[in-house]
């Protein structure tokens, strides 16, 4: 398994940990989080099943979009097996996008109450904004050998293509 797989495996294995007591016990989590001793509302239970069900969605479509879970038949996939996901990427940025804004939001959060919580949910989405940041620069294998070299300059294939230009003039 590649720097993607492991990606979208860890981003599916969080979103899970934060979906599964959602949805198992929603008024524990909302009786929880409430400053107040009450009963939660149905609506509150609601939206706690709610945005379970999407976090396991999402884990799972992360795990999809990125190939790592092959959806055609075996005598296609032995065919085509070394070729990546054409949705790798564009799914890695915006699960990266998820990982930042939750990130961002859970240190606003802990810096105002100062739960550790909220500093357990920070470092979580941190490290895995930061993964999701390092498979989009160097993932995959595509890192060094972009035509463009962003971030850094390829000089080997310059090199190359140097040489191979010197060939063609005769040099």
């Amino acid at each position: 398994m590649d720097s993607v797989g492991t990606y979208a495996i860890s981003t599916s294995a969080w979103l899970s940990l934060q979906a599964i007591p959602l949805l198992i016990s929603p008024k524990l989590i909302v009786t929880m989080l409430s400053p107040d001793a009450r009963r939660p509302t149905d609506l509150e239970i609601y939206l706690s099943r709610s945005l379970s069900m999407t976090l396991l969605c999402l884990g799972l479509l992360t795990i999809v979009l990125t190939g790592l879970l092959p959806l055609s038949t075996p005598v296609a996939e032995s065919e085509n097996s070394h070729t990546p996901s054409p949705y790798a990427s564009p799914t890695i940025l915006l699960t990266t996008a998820f990982h930042v804004a939750s990130t961002v939001y859970t240190y606003t959060n802990y810096m105002a109450t100062g739960s550790v919580c909220f500093a357990l949910g920070m470092i979580g989405s941190g490290v895995l904004s930061s993964f999701g940041l390092w498979c989009l620069m160097f993932g995959g294998g595509e890192g060094r050998g972009k035509v463009s070299g962003w971030p850094f300059r390829n000089d080997e294939e310059r090199r190359r293509k140097r040489e191979k230009m010197m060939k063609r003039r005769g040099l």
